[in-house]
């Protein structure tokens, strides 16, 4: 769990032998005095996770879910190994809550009409195939508009193109909304009915809505599946393992298979983001407001998909003119440049997250990807997908990715989007796992359990000035010490960029990883890390004593800047 650092800096003591830098004529404070720094981080006290799966429910995903539903066992014998290590140091077991919504939000698909300003649908007359901008009149003539369409492929089965023409427009009608210059979309926002025999029902009902964020679950299941403290985690693995686990579980199972008869416009990205929208405003049916996610959880949201991401607003909703699997709009679409996307960016996924964190809506996060990608040699992921059609389709593993696993049949329009939300949410620090629905999902949802555990690492508001002045304790609700943890062998500093998690072997930095392995440095749920250290001065330590003078004033013979072995830049102290 990343995390939530709170800053407290106060002046403390002077270093020894420094005194007589007070003789200069400039601030003692600024030069013999270090700022110390501290960061105190506060675990849930009531909860340990609450865990959303958003599920594909197009028609391509039965194996896919019932992969997920048998599975699952993995996650839960990993979440009993946590638990039951955990008694066995004397710690409260973790808990965790599972929701499901799916990918299906609506379907946009063409009708012969195309949309002129955002809200009208006209006929066309005398169009000629031109390069233009679409929706406007520039490129065209007076009295024209830039339209455009995708391209079938000759035998109508993939979308092989695109192309622009400039026609004069009669016969406008209002309509709904629409994006202007595309084909006037017909909206389709239920199940079909009746229910195609090429796909399995599920949770869904003929005619009925499409899930739209909202939780789903199997017949009287709860929508919210609540795992607590109070389950006999140590007696899975015996003869009589608890039946309230026991039929938690099975209800999962359950819950997991959506069913196949989903939109083909998959939505997940937003699906996910509807769904909690729903939630922390109140407005899940069945789910009282702050149940889930709750504000001392950590939140995890897991995507399960095997073809991309291909949300777009209903205001101006991408319209799938064809649904091959990996040569569709979607497809054509996320290939474009970003102003001519009719997608939401990615970008729009990991601003909303951070600000449920930001905002104390969720304690912390983590996200997964069981997508369309495969597993590079190194252990990282990449999209790719085994569909037949445009250039663009298959995307093949970069040379980069060698040798990378078979990419299966089941793999289509490759997870461009989710890895680079992934991407994104990394690079904020967030933990992420990522795996391909070409894999076994067991290790897949292990390593999403894992995602559930402890804090590993606790961020600091500044670098520590030196090993030597840097201390980690575990306190209580009341601040009082529980334990000092002992440098080296329950925690080290680790290179906060790095994936690792590796111990430096020298210097300091940001970040302190906590060696959970020992079992000494544990802080139940409503205790505190807490890590005191003096900080580098100035802020951003020194490399010369001349860094030292001009941030701090006086002759640059008057100090000395200490930089500590395996550290770029040091802290300043006066000269001896």
């Amino acid at each position: 769990m990343r995390p939530r650092v709170a800053r407290a800096l106060a002046l403390a003591a002077l270093l020894s032998g420094l005194a007589a830098c007070n003789d200069y004529q400039f601030s003692p404070v600024g030069s013999c005095v270090l700022q110390p720094g501290s960061a105190r981080v506060e675990l849930p006290k009531i909860s340990s996770a609450d865990i959303l799966f958003v599920v594909d429910d197009s028609p391509s995903m039965d194996t896919k879910q019932a992969q997920l539903a048998t599975r699952f066992q993995s996650f839960i014998q990993q979440m009993v190994n946590i638990n039951v290590g955990r008694a066995a140091r004397g710690l409260e077991p973790l808990d965790f809550q599972i929701a499901v919504t799916t990918s299906s939000i609506f379907s946009a698909t063409p009708v012969p009409t195309y949309c002129v300003d955002g809200s009208s649908c006209c006929a066309t007359t005398s169009c000629a195939v031109t390069a233009c901008t679409r929706g406007t009149n520039a490129g065209c003539g007076a009295g024209q508009v830039c339209l455009h369409d995708d391209l079938f492929d000759a035998t109508f089965t993939y979308i092989a193109g695109e192309q622009t023409k400039c026609c004069a427009v009669s016969s406008c009608a209002s309509a709904g909304p629409c994006a202007p210059g595309d084909r006037c979309p017909l909206l389709q926002t239920t199940f079909p009915s009746p229910f195609p025999r090429t796909c399995t029902s599920g949770e869904a009902t003929a005619g009925g809505p499409y899930a739209a964020g909202r939780f789903v679950s199997a017949g009287t299941n709860p929508k919210v599946l609540t795992f607590p403290k109070s389950l006999d985690w140590a007696s899975w693995t015996t003869a009589t393992p608890d039946p309230g686990l026991i039929g938690l579980v099975r209800q999962f199972q359950q819950n997991a298979v959506v069913g196949s008869c989903g939109s083909g416009e998959e939505q997940h990205l937003e699906g996910g983001l509807q769904a909690l929208t729903l939630a922390v405003g109140g407005g899940q049916p069945g789910v009282s407001a702050g149940s889930f996610p709750r504000a001392s959880a950590k939140l995890v949201v897991v995507f399960v998909g095997d073809e991309d991401d291909c949300s777009s607003p209903v205001s101006a909703p991408l319209v799938m003119i064809g649904f091959t699997p990996g040569a569709d709009s979607c497809v054509i679409d996320k290939h474009r440049t970003a102003a001519d996307q009719r997608e939401y960016p990615i970008s729009r996924y990991a601003d909303f997250l951070r600000q449920l964190r930001s905002s104390g809506r969720v304690a912390d996060l983590a996200a997964a990807f069981i997508v369309s990608s495969v597993r590079c040699a190194d252990g990282s992921y990449v999209p790719a997908d085994a569909c037949v059609g445009p250039p663009i389709c298959p995307v093949a593993p970069p040379a980069s990715c060698a040798p990378p696993a078979p990419v299966c049949l089941g793999a289509y329009a490759a997870g461009e989007r989710f890895l680079a939300l992934a991407g994104l949410l990394r690079g904020d620090g967030i933990p992420v796992v990522e795996g391909s629905v070409c894999d076994d999902f067991g290790p897949i949802l292990a390593g999403i359990a894992d995602l559930a555990k402890p804090p590993s690492m606790l961020e600091l508001p500044s670098v520590p000035a030196a090993r030597a002045v840097t201390a980690v304790r575990i306190v209580d609700a009341n601040g009082v010490d529980v334990k000092t943890c002992q440098a080296g062998t329950d925690w080290c500093f680790v290179d906060c960029a790095a994936s690792s998690g590796a111990c430096l072997a020298t210097g300091t930095s940001q970040c302190i990883a906590i060696n959970h392995a020992t079992g000494q440095c544990e802080a139940n749920p409503g205790q505190t890390y807490a890590a005191d250290y003096l900080g580098q001065v100035p802020a951003g330590g020194c490399a010369t004593a001349s860094d030292c003078a001009r941030a701090l004033g006086g002759a640059a013979s008057r100090w000395s800047c200490v930089v500590e072995a395996g550290m770029a830049r040091g802290t300043c102290a006066c000269a001896p």
